[in-house]
């Protein structure tokens, strides 16, 4: 092997070692916010004293999200109730057979969607209508008389 051969292998085997170094940082920073998983936050719903015996209170709660390096501001509402026995339930305000925003309706004492005539109970559960299952309830903690819940 010629002297000039062997330098061009070396400069040519070099140039591809850096290459790869120097490339190694901007693919994990481009890759890895794709995978990376976001902690499941408590959101601050309110006092406990904002919230009435038998009569559900609707909440909107704002977080941010983050969708692999998108990160926005989203938007839920929820119902919490105080049963009569003391039981706290927060609960989703989407209906289970169509995805709608249900509303609670004082005189009939149920939540009603509109879309196909759905009832469902104080508790959540189905009263009437098609939906298959009771509302979601979510996780909640009272902590120093304040309602968290975390959204899934």
């Amino acid at each position: 092997m010629s002297r000039r051969q062997w330098l061009d292998r070396f400069v040519k085997l070099s140039a591809t070692i850096v290459a790869g170094v120097l490339s190694v940082p901007p693919l994990v920073m481009l890759i890895v916010p794709a995978f990376r998983r976001e902690k499941e936050r408590w959101l601050k719903v309110g006092p406990l004293s904002d919230f009435r015996l038998g009569e559900p209170k609707a909440v909107t709660l704002a977080y941010q999200r983050r969708d692999g390096w998108v990160i926005r501001t989203v938007r839920t509402s929820v119902y919490v109730v105080v049963l009569p026995n003391g039981k706290v339930k927060v609960l989703s305000n989407i209906c289970t057979h169509a995805n709608c925003a249900v509303r609670w309706e004082r005189e009939k004492q149920a939540f009603f969607c509109p879309c196909h005539d759905g009832y469902f109970a104080i508790d959540g559960s189905v009263k009437a209508g098609p939906p298959p299952r009771p509302l979601q309830e979510f996780p909640h903690k009272v902590e120093n008389n304040f309602l968290f819940v975390r959204l899934s």
